[in-house]
């Protein structure tokens, strides 16, 4: 990964809302109590607010204690505070960023003096924030990150683009997607490409389809003015599964240089069939209309369960189910990939049931790992089949505190690494995949909170069936020959989990990907 020259300032503007609070702050904090930031870098807030550098201290520690990792206290707050400092700013007045521009000459004095400025703003206003940053000649030598959505349909975020670039160059801009900065979402990348095991058999020849789900069982938490405008498929789709799609469909790049890697992200949704709204399903939670800021008759979708063809030589039939929803019936993000059914069955006529086929399930979020799912003999006389998993479990490999997505991606901003952020060609490219579904899109269907979506969703991925791990299951692990005293061998390997499933029992909340036969769809279950 290239690293270019750090810092010296931190620009948030939007310092008061709500991503500042939640998430910019705590990870900044977070970084510091690591020693990953930089002892000289400055951290300004803006925002119309007259808040005042303790003001906006004041506002940091609340934020902090309420949704950071680390207590606000004794010796790594007295060091992390004096960090913050604070400039009202409005970019839609005349010298609105001058007072700004001061106090960044201040913070800069004896320091590095590259500026990495942060839009905490509404995505509407990215273009007068970045105009204005051109007109008081602040942009030069500086980067920008840009929060999702970008833009709200191809011609938008063309138009988005055209604003931005008059004032920064393609290399300054961070077009953040936070999933990018999940450590499951890249180690999609080390598994495919640090194995031997797995890349030949990554495609058409062995996968019957491949299904990603980002389930959230919270609503829109007093988000109804945005969520109206943006709607579930431009909130999460556009963003988060098509980028991890990109990571589980891609070819190898020829390096980890970022423009490399992102050259194969691209390819991938360029050789992506724009969507079918026949092959979509939307939907509403019931209860969503009542919500703060929400239309009495609003027809903004909460969820979204679509179906993708990859017209590529590795993809080519083989289509993927993405879906995503808020009031579902638990938080869960993860992909699964359903191989093939064995091209011969040599246990017919041996009083054996029905094959399954395998799967590959990588669980980004929570309980985080790599589940293989497979047939196996079950212990005892005569030959009876039972399903068996093996578990990669990260905690348990790596009893270690995880960087949080955006506590990395702000590492990564500040070093100038491109690697992990989106470009210019691939977002534009997203949503012209979408535009189907936006200009003509389909009838948005109601569905309880706790559920798993419109029952029309299931009939989408039929005859095969929507699958989430379980959460939370203990390891039952195979068992093992005893020693003479009785006692089992210990694993050398304890990440890894050897599970035989009783004959006809299921982890709650888990389904049967590779289950192929007719079933009727329920309301509650997860597929």
């Amino acid at each position: 990964m290239r690293r270019e020259a750090p810092v010296g300032a931190i620009v948030i503007f939007g310092a008061t809302g709500d991503l500042t609070r939640r998430k910019l702050l705590p990870a900044l904090y977070h970084l510091h109590v690591e020693g990953l930031l930089p002892e000289d870098v400055a951290i300004l807030g803006a925002s119309r607010s007259d808040l005042g550098d303790e003001g906006f201290r004041e506002l940091a520690r609340a934020a902090v204690g309420r949704f950071g990792r680390h207590p606000a206290e004794g010796t790594a707050w007295e060091g992390f505070a004096p960090r913050l400092r604070y400039a009202r700013a409005s970019f839609a007045e005349p010298d609105g960023l001058a007072l700004l521009g001061r106090r960044l000459r201040e913070a800069e004095q004896g320091g590095a003096a590259g500026r990495l400025f942060y839009a905490a703003t509404p995505p509407a206003a990215f273009a007068d924030l970045v105009r204005a940053l051109g007109e008081t000649g602040l942009a030069p030598g500086s980067r920008i990150v840009l929060e999702k959505p970008f833009g709200r349909d191809l011609a938008s975020a063309r138009e988005l683009n055209a604003a931005v670039h008059e004032v920064f160059d393609e290399s300054q801009v961070f077009r953040i997607d936070h999933y990018m900065g999940k450590e499951t979402v890249q180690n999609i990348l080390a598994l495919r490409f640090s194995n031997g095991l797995f890349e030949p058999i990554w495609n058409r020849r062995y996968l019957d389809h491949v299904q990603i789900t980002v389930a959230e069982d919270i609503g829109i938490e007093g988000r109804g003015d945005f969520y109206e405008q943006t709607g579930c498929l431009r909130d999460m789709v556009q963003t988060h599964l098509l980028q991890v799609l990109t990571f589980v469909a891609m070819e190898p790049p020829l390096s980890f240089d970022p423009d490399r890697l992102r050259d194969e992200k691209v390819r991938v949704l360029r050789a992506a069939r724009v969507c079918d709204p026949g092959r979509a399903v939307f939907g509403q939670y019931e209860g969503y209309r009542d919500e703060e800021g929400v239309a009495p008759d609003s027809r903004v979708e909460t969820f979204v369960a679509l179906e993708l063809q990859i017209e590529n030589w590795r993809w080519a039939g083989v289509p993927f189910y993405l879906r995503t929803g808020k009031r579902l019936a638990r938080r869960a993000s993860e992909v699964t990939l359903v191989f093939r059914e064995v091209p011969y069955n040599v246990f017919r006529g041996a009083r054996v049931e029905a094959l399954r086929r395998d799967h590959l399930t990588i669980r980004i979020q929570p309980d985080e790992g790599v589940t293989l799912a497979i047939n196996a003999k079950r212990p005892g006389a005569g030959f009876a089949l039972g399903r068996a998993t093996m578990d990669f479990d990260y905690e348990r490999a790596f009893p270690t505190e995880l960087l949080d997505a955006y506590e990395l991606l702000l590492l990564e901003a500040m070093e100038g690494d491109h690697t992990l952020f989106l470009r210019e060609d691939a977002v534009e490219r997203a949503w012209e995949i979408l535009s189907p579904l936006l200009e003509a899109p389909p009838p948005v269907r109601p569905y309880p909170p706790g559920s798993w979506g419109p029952s029309e969703a299931d009939e989408l991925i039929a005859p095969h069936r929507w699958h989430l791990h379980g959460a939370g299951r203990p390891a039952r692990h195979l068992r093992r020959a005893e020693g003479p005293t009785g006692e089992r061998p210990r694993s050398s390997s304890p990440s890894i989990g050897f599970d035989l499933a009783q004959e006809g029992t299921r982890p709650p909340g888990s389904t049967d990907p590779e289950r192929t036969g007719p079933r009727v769809a329920r309301r509650g279950d997860a597929g």
